[in-house]
């Protein structure tokens, strides 16, 4: 694991297990107060089912605005111009990402938790290309607007724990719903008694969904 830049963001990078050129990228975005390597370390288990994917984990763009210790996508009191603004800068970053190991966003997934979660589905949706997969651990769909029509739509898994206190469990069905809407059928994984967290069972979901999305 090293530090690496693409686009305007800095963060954890962690090449292919087994060496050589990566067959897919997998992205994961933090959550708001916390930074990069709050989730850097999920590349290794990931990476047992994936020696040919590279890690990107970004520190987000911005001091927290109430923890000066973490950084955030977004503040929370701006939900109409914050994720936007966040996609100005994430998107770019995964082109950049894209390019230096010649990949197509068909071999991305972008995964996130909490307000990760949140700009992983805003972002995902929103771009075509669209990466391969989206999973969304604990997050919610901010602006359903935002959603393009995609003839090659991503993959779209979400996570979420039944005892929630931060984001609502109910975030999880307002997303699916409305995504189905627009015509794409969302995994969901509701997962009994977990509050705000990724558990061994949620990770293992999330990695059985992108083995049937993601090359190796």
């Amino acid at each position: 694991m090293t530090k690496r830049r693409f686009g305007d963001l800095d963060g954890f990078f962690t090449p292919p297990a087994r060496g050589g050129a990566a067959s897919s990228l997998i992205v994961i975005l933090h959550g708001w107060g916390a930074d990069a390597s709050d989730l850097a370390d999920l590349a290794y288990p990931v990476s047992l089912r994936f020696p040919g994917a590279a890690f990107f984990v970004p520190d987000a763009p911005d001091v927290c605005s109430m923890n000066p210790m973490g950084r955030q996508w977004f503040d929370l009191g701006d939900l109409e111009n914050g994720p936007p603004a966040a996609a100005a800068v994430i998107l770019p970053c995964l082109a950049d990402a894209c390019a230096a190991l010649d990949l197509g966003m068909d071999a991305v997934a972008l995964t996130g938790f909490s307000q990760g979660g949140m700009m992983s589905l805003h972002c995902g949706l929103g771009t075509a290309p669209a990466p391969a997969a989206i999973v969304s651990f604990s997050g919610a769909l901010l602006q359903p607007a935002a959603i393009i029509d995609n003839p090659a739509p991503p993959a779209v898994m979400l996570v979420h724990g039944t005892d929630d206190q931060v984001v609502p469990f109910s975030s999880i069905d307002r997303a699916r719903d409305l995504l189905a809407t627009r015509g794409i059928t969302a995994e969901t994984v509701a997962r009994p008694g977990l509050g705000h967290g990724i558990d061994p069972d949620a990770l293992s979901a999330a990695i059985d969904f992108l083995a049937r999305t993601l090359p190796a």
